[in-house]
């Protein structure tokens, strides 16, 4: 019986470690399989931090699960004793009647009243020098937003589902797993296990997991920066992080944490990926330039001198919007996938609605827009 559970999980990034906290807290005998060590570079869930708002321009249906999400990361936070979460807020810089991402935040924070204030460029800079938006650009400021340390994140979540029974293995590729007579059979490198139910949270490695079920999940690479920054950009100081809507990118970014570098990264450029195997080739030489560019128009305080860089993978849906399901044929398969490039920030939530997918059948949150029958899958 020792290969048997109550559910298995595949995948312990962010959120396959969640859902493994939330099942363990549940009372429920919990496998959870990653094919590399928990917390690792090669997915994801890495690079530090990751920024978490309310004011969604995205799509406004993501509010409702950010506000229970923003719970239970304090929750999380609250009982490991460790911080995890920094609400240092976050301004948005863009131009006014023409960036989507300037007013949808400011459309988002009215439509659910979510604390947002409005300043035009002058005021941005009286009261955030090391920030210099271009001319005619206004900026829309979230002060309760701010950025979650992700591997401490990822960890915290793996900890606490040990500490309740979980079996959290690392370093076990799965080779292979079927569902037939109502459970679960999951094969990896060192044994076979079986579950009444299967959460499938892959990452860059779902489409090839979940072949079957014909997601249309594309991968790409996306390249952060580390560049020098003072003490102005320190995240102790309160400095929020930044998201700037220009022209030709849309870049975002963080308060130092390190005591010596700011990152940011460019959203809309991606390289293509052709499998997750490749994601640490070196970014192509543009994208750095165009980072480096960034910095030098929009960072007065910071050089545009390249301190360190580090590739992600973003697994994608054509519409942006993350997958969160069950089988068409199979109830005993969940799987959750595409949430590269606004995702991380939900991982509280939503391994409390795979968990109650996985128990229940259903889950009382609004993720009926995150069905795959949109692409008539499942």
């Amino acid at each position: 019986m020792s290969n048997v559970f109550d559910v298995i999980v595949i995948g312990l990034g962010a959120m396959g470690a969640s859902a493994c906290h939330h099942l363990s807290a549940r009372g429920h005998r919990v496998l959870g399989i990653e094919q590399h060590r928990l917390a690792h570079d090669r997915g994801s869930s890495h690079g530090e931090t990751r920024l978490i708002r309310k004011a969604y321009f995205e799509n406004p249906s993501y509010v409702p699960l950010l506000a229970r999400a923003f719970d239970l990361w304090e929750a999380l936070q609250a009982e490991c004793g460790e911080t995890l979460f920094e609400r240092n807020g976050l301004v948005t810089f863009g131009r006014p009647g023409e960036s989507r991402v300037y007013e949808g935040t400011l459309a988002s924070g009215r439509l659910y009243a979510i604390p947002t204030e409005r300043l035009d460029r002058d005021e941005a800079l009286r009261r955030w020098p090391i920030y210099r938006p271009p001319e005619g650009f206004a900026a829309a400021y979230e002060p309760g937003a701010g950025f979650l340390y992700a591997e401490k994140c990822v960890l915290a979540h793996a900890r606490q589902a040990r500490a309740r029974g979980a079996v959290l293995k690392e370093n076990e590729p799965v080779l292979d797993f079927r569902v037939e007579r109502g459970r679960a059979h999951v094969r990896t490198t060192q044994g076979v296990y079986s579950a009444a139910r299967l959460i499938v949270a892959g990452g860059g490695w779902s489409a090839r997991l979940l072949s079957e079920l014909g997601l249309p999940l594309g991968l790409r690479k996306m390249t952060l920066g580390w560049f020098p920054a003072g003490q102005e950009h320190a995240a102790a100081k309160g400095t929020p992080g930044f998201v700037f809507d220009l022209d030709e990118d849309f870049y975002y970014g963080f308060p130092q944490i390190d005591g010596e570098s700011v990152k940011t990264a460019g959203h809309r450029r991606f390289e293509p990926l052709e499998k997750p195997e490749g994601k640490d080739q070196p970014p192509a030489p543009e994208r750095i330039g165009a980072l480096r560019r960034f910095v030098r128009d929009c960072l007065p305080c910071a050089s545009d001198r390249l301190l360190r860089w580090s590739n992600c993978i973003y697994t994608m849906t054509p519409d942006e919007d993350f997958i969160i399901d069950r089988g068409p044929a199979t109830p005993e398969l969940i799987f959750a996938a595409g949430f590269s490039g606004h995702g991380f920030k939900f991982a509280s939530v939503v391994g409390e609605i795979l968990a109650d997918l996985a128990v229940d059948g259903a889950t009382r949150q609004p993720i009926g827009f995150l069905s795959a029958l949109r692409f008539g899958s499942s």
